[in-house]
């Protein structure tokens, strides 16, 4: 490149010695070509606005990599064309399109890069060669562009004149590689050639091997048209040998008559105009092939899985809620809310159909209906109430369990061109069931997994959406099925594990654990006759005291539900017919005392209130999946500083322990607890059972009570349970499972509760003959609090704090009531 001056003339264009780059992707111009050039980049678009504002000169230069957006100087070839800009155009869509005609080749020496790339260019020459050999390869090049032309090498018309008409051997060979189909790299190594007679060999190797391509290719396509032609008079043979068997066999056709049953049967579906043309295509493809083919297996299956599908039949729903009641009764006990919940569905599913019968409302509105979803712990019932809700409402129940499934094939199949494909879960239920509304039970959806293959939980969102299962597509069947008129019920264990999305779909109905009380009525109807059936026992050979099935369920089962309380009764069922069955006895009565011989020592022993009341002892209750129970609260006051907290307590329960101790400090003063004894002290809190964790935000009042005890020495009552929560400022906040933790109250003998005044709603839910045995104390306030669990109330501490000295301990009669407050005792008779 010369040093000086820093342009370079070419007959009347002045090319400077650095000009602006623009970068293309995937091609190659050569000079005397005139080219639209479309840049949308940044760069590109500046360094065309740089070249229209100085010499109208450009490089065009090919990337290395055709997926850079961003190329610096590494990214491109360092040999480009240099191209006169002649117009320019702005797009609406902010792209430019630029006319430009090249001039020549040029070398880049270096690149720079600013808003865009400029380049350090000189211009390359073209050398002829020796004039006999350019004569030779210029024929040649001829020769062998018109036999690819001829062989069928498409190339446009235009194309191959303006080739044609070139005089110039360079040009020609420029111009042939420019149009023809190959690599990038080839038709750069075309371009970096200053030769012409190299430049023209380049060629003329690189069109021998595009008509080797060509003669492979025509090679394939007379084998392919081979195939076609042999598939073609196989065809016309076999239907052939289909005549002449028809007429050996007396005229029966097999194949015939089975194309027809399936037509027969696909036009008594009564299928919608879409999804029967659907179907129609694959019966007309099925009668065109050979039986012994193996697409027409496939489809011989599809078509007869549609006809095995309840397109247009229905179970008439039993809408008599009277008799409805007592199915649901007979079946289950307990369970009142899900009770009512059916027959209000079936109520207003009666008042649709007078409505649509009237022609008030459209018929397709009557079989609308929400998504029920059942959660609560294992052994409730979850599951058999779903088949008494079916057999309620006269229809067919189909379960899927969902447990485990990882696919979402097995919501929406397997699409046909699979070997071994089937139908989801939800099409083969229907197909099973026989009807398109059948009460259809979606066992388990908290346990779905998602794997590779996909998540089964999302493919649900679309079969358990009112506003789109109407239209459901299987992928194995390929047409929409209307799934609008089926009852979907779902159960879970653990509500906060299905997905939100899939959870807003459906309506959710609590399954409570059984009381004692609920248990014992079950065992009596149900898990007894079911138990001594499968032992081999009749009635009068085995009777079990109402004592026993209480034992029982306190101290050999401790559970929501009642499946291990079954196991239980079958394993006392088996002993006793094994004593019959050796002749050993006729009959056995089997009462508490005889459970020790049949089931061994008991393994579980409820807590029980203390026998007296203690300082620094306060009862709390607590909530477990499979019940309620009550626990100890202890607190020791030692010399030392700080608070210890033991008995495998969560960072919840730890928390309340702190609120409550510094609420302790901050009314040390009113209830005389000098701040030194506070300061000076080490505050033990202890809850037995340490190998059992404890968490929740439900022990604040207990541990306030303890505390409280420890530091004034007066007891606490121990006919006194509570639940709730203390904040620093002395509110005291609701909780949830007031129910259960009653119950475990109530069978550890206690009688008064401390609850929340937030809660009262929650009694509700107690059983009548709870409630009128045991005495119920809503509170705001931690004051009410400890004026009811503290011997002597507040009236004690008040005591204490005006300096009146030791305060009698002697338990009072009844809870003090401050005048003034909603603390008074409350017996909910």
């Amino acid at each position: 490149m010369p040093d000086s001056p820093a342009e370079i003339k070419t007959s009347e264009i002045t090319i400077p010695a650095n000009v602006p780059v623009c970068p293309v992707r995937g091609s190659v111009i050569y000079p005397t070509m005139v080219q639209h050039i479309d840049a949308s980049r940044a760069l590109s678009i500046a360094a065309i606005e740089a070249a229209m504002q100085e010499e109208k000169v450009i490089l065009i230069v090919s990337q290395r990599d055709k997926d850079v957006d961003d190329p610096q100087g590494s990214d491109l070839y360092n040999v480009g064309t240099l191209c006169s800009v002649l117009r320019v155009r702005k797009n609406a869509d902010g792209t430019v399109q630029m006319l430009v005609s090249a001039i020549g080749r040029a070398s880049v020496s270096s690149y720079t890069r600013g808003d865009f790339l400029r380049a350090d260019v000189e211009l390359l020459t073209s050398e002829p060669g020796k004039t006999l050999e350019l004569q030779a390869l210029t024929r040649e090049l001829n020769e062998k562009f018109e036999s690819l032309i001829s062989g069928g090498k498409f190339l446009s018309s235009e194309a191959v004149q303006t080739i044609q008409g070139k005089e110039d051997a360079g040009e020609m060979a420029d111009f042939i590689a420019f149009n023809m189909d190959f690599k990038l790299e080839d038709k750069q190594a075309v371009l970096e050639l200053r030769k012409v007679t190299d430049r023209i060999r380049r060629v003329l190797s690189l069109l021998d091997g595009e008509a080797e391509v060509m003669s492979m290719q025509q090679k394939i396509r007379a084998q392919v048209k081979e195939e076609i032609d042999r598939n073609q008079r196989e065809y016309y043979l076999r239907e052939q040998m289909k005549v002449i068997q028809k007429e050996l066999h007396g005229g029966e056709d097999g194949e015939t008559d089975e194309t027809e049953e399936l037509r027969t049967k696909i036009e008594a579906l009564g299928l919608a105009p879409d999804v029967k043309k659907e179907i129609d295509r694959e019966l007309n493809r099925l009668s065109r092939m050979h039986p012994d083919a193996a697409e027409a297996s496939v489809i011989r299956t599809y078509l007869t899985t549609v006809t095995e599908l309840p397109w247009n039949v229905r179970s008439d729903d039993q809408l008599d809620i009277v008799q409805a009641a007592n199915i649901l009764d007979e079946d289950h006990y307990g369970l009142e809310k899900v009770k009512d919940r059916v027959l209000e569905f079936l109520a207003v599913r009666r008042l649709r159909k007078e409505r649509a019968e009237r022609g008030e409302i459209d018929a397709a509105e009557v079989n609308k209906g929400p998504i029920l979803v059942f959660t609560g712990p294992p052994g409730v019932g979850k599951t058999s109430i779903a088949q008494s809700i079916a057999k309620s409402l006269g229809r067919k129940y189909v379960r899927i369990a969902l447990g485990g499934a990882r696919d979402e094939s097995d919501i929406r199949g397997h699409r046909r061109t699979y070997i071994g494909a089937m139908p989801g879960r939800i099409i083969q239920g229907l197909r099973s069931a026989g009807t398109k509304n059948p009460v259809v039970l979606l066992d388990e959806v908290d346990k779905l997994g998602a794997g590779y293959q996909g998540d089964p939980s999302a493919a649900l969102l679309e079969v358990l959406d009112p506003a789109q299962n109407a239209n459901f597509t299987d992928h194995y069947l390929g047409v929409p099925f209307d799934l609008s008129e089926v009852m979907f019920i779902a159960t879970a264990n653990y509500p906060e594990q299905i997905p939100p999305a899939l959870m807003d779909r459906m309506e959710v109905i609590d399954f409570s654990s059984y009381i004692e009380q609920e248990k014992l009525e079950i065992a009596k109807r149900y898990l007894m006759p079911r138990q001594l059936n499968q032992n081999g026992l009749k009635g009068n050979q085995i009777s079990i005291t109402d004592a026993a099935l209480e034992k029982l369920i306190s101290h050999y089962t401790r559970e929501a539900g009642v499946r291990n309380l079954e196991r239980e009764i079958g394993t006392v069922a088996r002993k006793v017919a094994r004593r019959i069955a050796g002749a050993e006895v006729k009959r056995v009565k089997v009462t508490d005392k005889d459970l020790d011989r049949y089931l061994g020592q008991s393994r579980y022993t409820p807590e029980h209130e203390n026998r007296e009341d203690m300082v620094g002892v306060a009862t709390g209750m607590f909530y477990t999946p499979v019940g309620g129970d009550i626990l100890f609260i202890e607190t020791s006051v030692s010399p030392g500083r700080g608070m210890v907290l033991t008995g495998q307590l969560g960072d919840v329960m730890k928390e309340s322990a702190r609120a409550a101790l510094t609420y302790a400090k901050t009314n040390g003063d009113r209830f005389g607890i000098p701040r030194e004894r506070i300061d000076e002290s080490e505050i033990h809190i202890h809850v037995p059972a340490g190998g059992i964790p404890k968490e929740g935000p439900s022990a604040g009042g207990a541990m306030l009570t303890s505390i409280i005890s420890a530091l004034t020495g007066i007891p606490a009552r121990r006919d006194v349970a509570m639940t709730g929560e203390i904040t620093l400022t002395g509110r005291y906040l609701p909780i949830g499972g007031l129910k259960e933790k009653v119950l475990g109250a109530r069978r550890a003998g206690i009688r008064h509760i401390i609850m929340p005044k937030a809660n009262e709603g929650d009694l509700r839910d107690i059983p009548l003959h709870l409630r009128s045995t045991m005495r119920f104390h809503p509170c705001e306030t931690a004051d009410q609090v400890l004026d009811v669990a503290l011997v002597g109330g507040l009236a004690a501490l008040e005591a204490r704090g005006n300096g009146g000295g030791s305060v009698s301990t002697a338990k009072p009669k009844a809870p003090r009531r401050k005048r003034g407050t909603d603390d008074a005792t409350i017996a909910t008779a």
